[in-house]
């Protein structure tokens, strides 16, 4: 059989396109075409080439994993469940044509793992899960465990997202408040003294505000260009380095950090064990799920002790990463057959200690901010006095 490219119209008006296997063209038309789709095109293809158009977003994968735990549950048949979900509203555009995509790849005869890591727009943990459960036949049990895996991924997240807010506002609106001052109203100010004698800040302020107004056309384009090439650059894996660096440098963040790292590890652990997938593939995608570079370059370190026969307690202990508790908490569940539940147990206890420390991360930084502030403030009245009393000087010199 060989490999096809096609593009279709499917029932509901939408376009989708993919990759199936057929033995001609004219068979592959005509399987699609008895599926009630309109074939716009079929073209063969050599190289199976995963190119991801669109991507699963959080929420989408969160409410998509419920619902259909849901339905297979009732005795819903995935084809039936997939169709009905790809018509939901209740979804982004895009995550629906991921979902038809997935559709027309198990109508081509894909089981659902295949059809998802077709589709290329899911992380590794989701398609590995769901080959788990059809491979032991518990499809329906694993799904709820995922969908309960990624319901916590985005509490966690939720729950960051809001406490930083506030913050982030206050932050924001304070600095493009004592930006306006400083660059605009204090230099206005300063030139009524006419003639006298500025120096330090004050000289700075004047001379920003002088190339600001002759230039500002090209200052405008160059925030909005330093701008997008932070947010983008952020997105890559150098960005993610520089962040991880910067947040080290801040013993508070850092400590959050690997409280939050050491509950992701754990969580996803947990799940990929109790689901059925491999230690040593668990491991890489629990800790590639963290998002720390500093624990990634640890994986190869624990993937040689496990497959040299060593245990994952072993394996945890030469990282010298992880938390002594987890560590000790991991050799117990090995002891006792129980690692999953182990590891649940000491997500949990982390999540706890990961919020409370973010209380107290997010209430350091008001006062934080208030300090900066009135240090900024302090710093131009000085600076106001000072060329006030070199007027006073120049007056009465001239008398």
């Amino acid at each position: 059989m060989s490999l096809y490219a096609y593009k279709v119209i499917t029932p509901n008006g939408s376009t989708a396109a993919g990759k199936l296997e057929a033995e001609s063209e004219i068979a592959l038309v005509s399987k699609l075409s008895q599926q009630g789709y309109v074939v716009l095109g079929v073209k063969p293809t050599k190289v199976r080439r995963k190119r991801i158009v669109l991507r699963a977003k959080l929420p989408d994968l969160v409410l998509f994993t419920r619902q259909l735990a849901t339905m297979i549950d009732a005795g819903v048949r995935i084809k039936d469940a997939l169709t009905l979900l790809s018509r939901q509203n209740a979804f982004t555009p895009s995550f629906r044509k991921i979902l038809t995509g997935i559709l027309i790849s198990i109508d081509g005869g894909m089981s659902l793992s295949e059809a998802i890591d077709e589709a290329g727009a899911f992380d590794p943990i989701f398609v590995n899960l769901v080959k788990a459960g059809e491979s032991g036949g518990v499809l329906d049990d694993t799904l709820n465990k995922v969908s309960a895996f990624y319901e916590h991924v985005k509490k966690t997240r939720d729950e960051v997202r809001s406490a930083m807010a506030y913050p982030l506002f206050v932050s924001v609106f304070a600095f493009f408040i004592l930006m306006v001052i400083s660059l605009f109203i204090l230099p206005s100010l300063f030139r009524a003294f006419g003639s006298t004698k500025t120096g330090g800040i004050v000289a700075m302020l004047i001379n920003t505000n002088n190339f600001l107004a002759a230039n500002w056309l090209y200052a405008i384009f160059t925030v909005v260009i330093v701008a997008i090439f932070l947010v983008y650059f952020f997105r890559t894996s150098y960005g993610a380095v520089t962040k991880e660096f910067v947040s080290n440098m801040i013993p508070p963040i850092k400590s959050l950090k690997h409280l939050q790292d050491s509950s992701n590890f754990s969580k996803t652990l947990s799940t990929l064990i109790s689901s059925g997938v491999s230690i040593i593939e668990a491991v890489e995608m629990a800790s590639n799920s963290t998002g720390s570079h500093k624990l990634m370059k640890k994986v190869p370190i624990m993937i040689d002790t496990l497959k040299n026969g060593g245990t994952l307690k072993v394996a945890m202990e030469k990282t010298k990463f992880f938390p002594q508790l987890l560590v000790e908490m991991v050799g117990t569940g090995e002891e006792s057959g129980r690692v999953d539940e182990m590891l649940s147990k000491v997500a949990e206890f982390y999540d706890q200690e990961a919020s409370v420390k973010l209380k107290q991360l997010v209430s350091m930084i008001e006062p934080s901010m208030i300090a900066i502030i009135g240090l900024f403030v302090g710093i131009l009245v000085f600076s106001l006095y000072q060329t006030m009393f070199n007027l006073e000087e120049g007056v009465g010199q001239h008398f």
